[in-house]
């Protein structure tokens, strides 16, 4: 009988490179398994890990650059109301002091290099830019109400699939595992509650 070690050992893929601007040949392997998807998510064991965004920003890279994906949504803020979605089109405005009004989870040294990265990319390919998902103004309605969380998911949920249909673009939705996982919520354990506090690289001054 296999054991799990050994499945592990058979199935799994190492991540050779670590830093956002490194080659993308450790994570092609994932491509086959996303390359069909009108939306994909990446969710985050936690919020504000330095190493975890960056290899979220590598996929978001692998994606858009060999995979189509042409639009990001970032879990629980509004970029156009930030105003990062006018920067990352034109170069209009200072990327650090528009995410100084973000919410505290995405005021990051590592979100700075992906709205960056994503500037850098429509300079490079003004005919065919990546841009920052909207969600609608008015939440969608539905025939069953849900209660807290599951609430939350839900409405979440519909405001990607809102973006990309309206669109028409492939989406990668970047947020917390808490909002991801495939299930019945709640998914996720609050760290206070495991005694643990959260590492985060907030945007030096």
């Amino acid at each position: 009988m296999e054991t799990v070690t050994e499945w592990i050992r058979k199935n799994s893929h190492v991540l050779v490179n670590r830093k956002p601007d490194e080659p993308l040949d450790d994570l092609r392997p994932l491509a086959p398994l996303v390359r069909d998807a009108r939306i994909v998510a990446l969710g985050a064991a936690a919020r504000q890990t330095h190493e975890l965004s960056d290899v979220a920003h590598r996929i978001v890279r692998l994606l858009v650059e060999e995979e189509g994906f042409r639009s990001l949504a970032l879990e629980g803020d509004d970029p156009g109301r930030l105003g990062l979605d006018v920067y990352v089109a034109t170069g209009e405005g200072d990327p650090r002091v528009l995410l100084g009004k973000a919410r505290p989870f995405w005021q990051t040294a590592e979100i700075l290099g992906l709205v960056h990265w994503m500037r850098s990319y429509n300079e490079r390919h003004p005919g065919d830019p990546v841009r920052f998902a909207r969600f609608p103004a008015e939440r969608v309605r539905h025939a069953t109400r849900l209660d807290g969380l599951a609430d939350l998911e839900r409405t979440l949920a519909d405001g990607v699939n809102w973006w990309q249909q309206l669109t028409g673009d492939k989406v990668v939705y970047w947020g917390g595992m808490a909002h991801t996982a495939v299930g019945t919520p709640p998914h996720r354990v609050p760290l206070r509650a495991l005694g643990v506090a959260p590492e985060h690289g907030r945007i030096p001054a």
